[in-house]
């Protein structure tokens, strides 16, 4: 499985979903096998398999399989294929010979200059790793001709197993391997998707202004004012439970701004009303989902006192506000709110059908998936979860190592998303062209004060462009899919859409 190392681009909905989608382009030519295993020499995956000794005990062996074939069968693996292959004698006796005599150029030993140790004793030092350095070497090799001779698309690393053959014979190997799976596309047409569209209309854009508005407010005291919505309040409060303090329920000139979300209900309720100097008492309730578990639920008491109250000041919605957000004037400004906010929703609406016809997708890829894959993401997942925690300030020594089976699913998911959709994209030639790119890098640029140089620099960036080129053959397949599916048009109201994105 390939992935791609293109860092993460900021800004909202410019995530491509490909970095969540193993397997997103995969290299399926017959028999080279994931990209994961292209360009490495095979023998660096044989120094990891144990291969069954020659002079083992064969009595032995043939006890143990008797042991085994009384276990229950395991489940057959549909995706497990075996090729058998041998190695000539003639060709690791030569190759032995060969690498001795190399090593024997480079050997040291007391009493003797460099290369002059006496043959006998070069083989006896060497002898070994000789013959398994020789044989590792010519049983990659004849694995990877088995295996392009079988056209097989090799998804993990092989089991190889010794087959009994007789001294001076050509040894004959056993590889079972797990290969990516076979399937024809599904029927797209059979499945039922959403398009969803928003509106930016001017209500949307003088409500954006009224925040960048509030966002500025000064405020000012005024002597006997009583507390109401958008006052900035200062107060003193305790909360005790059952008559005990708890902790995080005490605190002293802490300051809000009323009826902007930032309390719980109820206290916000007690407040109001109140002027500096007054004092209050009353009962609250947390929600049943409240963060700290010792308190969801439960009914504590509070006191609180108001320390001040100031009212706000708002500035006039003027060419003198816009020149202080690096407008021209005010008319210039709703041009800039409108372009915004249409380049934001336009971010939001496609992500969210993108999610739609993913989900859609994962529920047609019902074919078997390769347990190495599968394994492979699991630890992706984990490390990035591990990432994630560092970067959040916890000390990586201290980290709980989380256990890979917590990411089964995930990772089931994201793997059988990403072979479906790179044979899509292979089959119906999705994948994006420069003419596809460059739009969406000018898009993108022209959020900057000069557009020209910013697309200059982002078409030199390989890794920007090359996470563009993902994003457009997602694009891509997404509008390939609406086109075959039985796809309907759903309007989302503007402040619906903005309270959040979905999550894949």
């Amino acid at each position: 499985m390939s992935f791609s190392c293109v860092p993460r681009t900021r800004g909202k909905g410019m995530e491509p979903l490909w970095r969540r989608l193993p397997g997103f382009f995969i290299d399926r030519t017959a028999g080279s096998g994931p990209k994961h295993l292209a360009g490495r020499r095979v023998r660096d995956f044989f120094i990891f398999i144990k291969i069954v000794a020659m002079t083992e005990n064969v009595e032995a062996v043939k006890a143990e399989e008797t042991v085994k074939a009384e276990a229950a069968e395991p489940a057959k693996n549909p995706l497990e294929k075996s090729v058998t292959f041998t190695v000539s004698a003639k060709a690791l006796r030569e190759g032995t010979e060969a690498e001795i005599k190399r090593l024997g150029k480079k050997a040291k030993m007391p009493g003797f200059r460099p290369g002059h140790v006496p043959a006998a004793t070069v083989r006896a030092m060497y002898g070994q790793q000789a013959y398994m350095d020789t044989l590792n070497e010519l049983l990659g090799k004849a694995y990877e001709k088995a295996v392009e001779d079988a056209k097989l698309a090799v998804a993990g690393q092989p089991q190889i197993k010794p087959e009994q053959t007789a001294e001076g014979e050509d040894l004959k190997f056993t590889a079972t391997v797990e290969c990516m799976p076979e399937f024809d596309l599904p029927a797209f047409d059979k499945i039922e998707c959403k398009r969803y569209v928003c509106d930016v209309t001017d209500a949307e854009v003088q409500k954006t202004i009224d925040i960048m508005v509030k966002q500025r407010a000064k405020y000012e005291a005024e002597e006997g004012r009583r507390a109401q919505a958008e006052d900035r309040v200062t107060v003193n409060f305790k909360g005790t439970k059952e008559g005990v303090a708890f902790a995080g329920g005490t605190a002293d000139g802490f300051v809000f701004i009323l009826a902007q979300g930032q309390m719980l209900p109820e206290f916000e309720t007690a407040v109001t009303g109140l002027a500096a100097g007054e004092k209050k008492s009353f009962d609250l309730t947390f929600p049943a989902e409240y963060s700290a578990k010792d308190l969801a639920g439960q009914t504590v008491q509070f006191e609180v006192e108001v320390v001040k109250v100031e009212k706000p000041l708002y500035p006039a919605v003027d060419d003198e506000f816009a020149k202080s957000l690096g407008l021209e004037s005010a008319e210039k400004m709703r041009e800039e709110v409108l372009k915004n906010l249409q380049r934001e929703v336009k971010a939001r609406v496609t992500n969210r059908t993108k999610l739609e016809v993913m989900d859609q997708l994962t529920k047609l890829a019902t074919f078997a998936l390769p347990k190495a894959l599968v394994a492979d993401e699991q630890q992706n997942l984990a490390n990035a979860a591990a990432r994630d925690m560092a970067a959040r300030g916890m000390d990586p020594k201290k980290m709980p190592k989380l256990p890979l089976e917590i990411f089964a699913d995930q990772a089931d998911k994201r793997v059988r998303l990403g072979l479906l959709v790179s044979k899509l994209v292979a089959e119906e030639k999705l994948a994006a062209t420069e003419a596809d790119v460059k739009p969406m890098v000018e898009e993108v640029a022209s959020a900057y004060e000069n557009p020209e140089s910013v697309v200059e620099q982002m078409m030199k960036d390989r890794a920007a462009v090359a996470n563009m080129y993902n994003l457009a053959t997602e694009n891509k397949v997404v509008e390939f899919v609406l086109g075959k599916a039985k796809t309907t048009e759903e309007k989302l109201a503007f402040d619906k859409l903005m309270t959040g994105a979905p999550q894949f």
